[in-house]
C-alpha cells in the first residue's frame, strides 16, 4: 500500500500484515519470520562499509516496523514501512512475447541480485530460501510522477473495499484492491518477500522439506542437509526461467495440483545426470531409485533431454557454451559444488559485452552504431 508521509513529504510503502488461520499453529509464522528477519537485518546493516551500502540497494528492507490494532477482530497486525518499489520481475515478464526477457536484461538482474545476496550471506548469516521472479522488485525514482499519479487517482476515485471472512462467517479484515502501475525499467532489482528467510545458526544446516516445488535444491529432494547454496540453486533456475519463459522442472499433477516425487526425481537426472556415489551413499532416498550397480529403477522415464535442448534463445555457439557452463555452476546436485555468490559473480557469460551477444537486445533490436547500449 502507497502512502505519502506528510510531514517529509516523501512516499512509503506499508505492508499490513494478516496471519492466515492455517499457519497459526507453526512454530514460526511467516509473517513472525519475516518481522524478526527484518529487524535482523536492521541490526546487521549498522556500522556498514561503502561495499555494503551498494549490497542494500539490492534489500527490500524495512525502515519501521510497527504493530496496529484491529479494530474489526480485535487483533494486532504488523505493519511493516518500507521504500516504494515499482513491480516485480514477474509482471515485467508480462511485457515480452512468451515471457523471454532479453538477455542484457537478464544480465543485469543476475548480476545485481547476486551482490544483494552476497551480503544476506557473507554478512547478515541468512539464507533466502525463496527466490522468484515475484519476489524481486524493480526499484524507481521515488520522486517519479508514477507515484503522484497513483495517489492522485486513489484521491478522485477511491478504491473500493474487500470485506473477508472467515470460515465462521465472522468479518476478519477489509482488503483495498492495490491500483495498476507502470513505471519505466530503470532501477536495480531489489529482493523482496523475506518470510521464508532462515538465520544460519551454529551448524549452519537444516533438514527439512522446503522451497517452492519448482525451485527445490536437490539437497532437499535428497532429504540432505541444506543451507545457504539453496539460494544459488534458485538463482540458477530463475535465470533460465527468464530467459526460456517457462520453467526448467514441471513434476506437477496439475490435475490433482501435487507434486510429484519420482516425477521430479527423474526430471533432474535428466539434467543433470545421475548423483555421484557420494550423494547415493548419503541420501536415505536413493535406494528407491538406483540398484546397487547405479543404474536407475524409479518408477518415472527419465525424460530425453538436456540443458542444451532447453536453452533455445542463445544462437551463437559461442554465447551458448558460456552460458551453460555458467548455468551448471548453479546447478549441481552437490551443494559443496555449487559456486557461490563470489564465484559466479566474474563468470565469464556475466562479462561478456553485447557485440558478442547477438540478439541480446530481444525485441528492441540491436542498437544502431554510435547510438550505444
Amino acid at each position: 500500500m502507497l502512502t505519502p508521509k506528510c510531514r517529509t513529504n516523501e512516499y512509503k510503502t506499508l505492508k499490513v500484515t494478516v496471519q492466515a488461520d492455517n499457519v497459526l499453529r507453526s512454530s514460526t509464522p511467516p509473517v513472525l519470520n519475516e518481522v524478526n528477519m527484518l529487524k535482523h537485518l536492521g541490526s546487521a546493516t549498522l556500522n556498514q562499509d561503502e561495499a555494503d551500502k551498494i549490497a542494500l540497494k539490492h534489500l527490500r528492507l524495512a525502515e519501521e516496523i510497527l504493530e496496529i490494532d484491529n479494530p474489526i477482530t480485535g487483533g494486532r497486525h504488523y505493519c511493516i514501512v518500507s521504500q516504494p518499489q515499482g513491480n516485480s520481475v514477474r509482471v515485467l515478464q508480462e511485457e515480452f512475447p512468451g515471457g523471454i526477457l532479453p538477455r542484457l536484461i537478464v544480465k543485469a538482474i543476475a548480476h545485481q541480485l547476486l551482490i544483494g545476496l552476497n551480503w544476506l550471506h557473507a554478512c547478515a548469516h541468512v539464507v533466502h530460501t525463496d527466490i522468484l521472479p515475484q519476489n524481486i522488485l524493480i526499484s524507481i525514482d521515488t520522486d517519479s510522477i508514477g507515484l503522484k499519479e497513483v495517489e492522485e487517482r486513489e484521491s478522485k476515485n477511491p478504491s473500493v473495499p474487500i470485506i473477508t471472512k472467515d470460515t465462521n462467517g465472522t468479518v476478519s479484515g477489509v482488503v483495498y484492491k492495490s491500483r495498476p502501475t507502470r513505471f519505466e525499467v530503470a532501477g536495480p532489482p531489489v529482493l523482496t518477500d523475506f518470510g521464508q528467510m532462515r538465520f544460519v545458526g551454529a551448524d549452519g544446516e537444516f533438514n527439512d522439506w522446503w522451497m517452492p516445488d519448482l525451485y527445490r535444491a536437490p539437497e532437499i529432494l535428497l532429504q540432505l542437509p541444506w543451507s545457504c547454496p539453496v539460494d544459488m540453486w534458485s538463482v540458477g533456475i530463475m535465470i533460465l526461467e527468464l530467459m526460456e519463459g517457462r520453467n526448467l522442472f514441471d513434476p506437477m499433477d496439475h490435475e490433482h495440483r501435487q507434486y510429484v516425487y519420482p516425477l521430479a526425481m527423474a526430471q533432474y537426472i535428466a539434467y543433470l545426470g545421475p548423483p555421484s556415489p557420494k550423494l547415493m551413499g548419503k541420501s536415505p532416498i536413493l535406494s528407491k531409485y538406483f540398484d546397487g550397480d547405479g543404474e536407475y529403477i524409479g518408477e518415472a522415464p527419465i525424460p530425453k533431454t538436456s540443458l542444451e535442448d532447453f536453452a533455445t534463445t542463445i544462437s551463437c555457439e559461442k554465447e551458448k557454451k558460456l552460458f551453460l557452463r555458467f548455468i551448471r555452476r548453479m546447478l549441481t546436485w552437490d551443494p559443496d559444488e555449487r559456486a557461490t555468490t563470489n564465484e559466479i559473480f566474474t563468470d565469464p557469460w556475466l562479462a561478456l559485452p553485447p557485440e558478442e551477444m547477438p540478439g541480446c537486445f530481444g525485441v528492441y533490436g540491436e542498437p544502431e552504431a554510435g547510438t550505444g547500449s
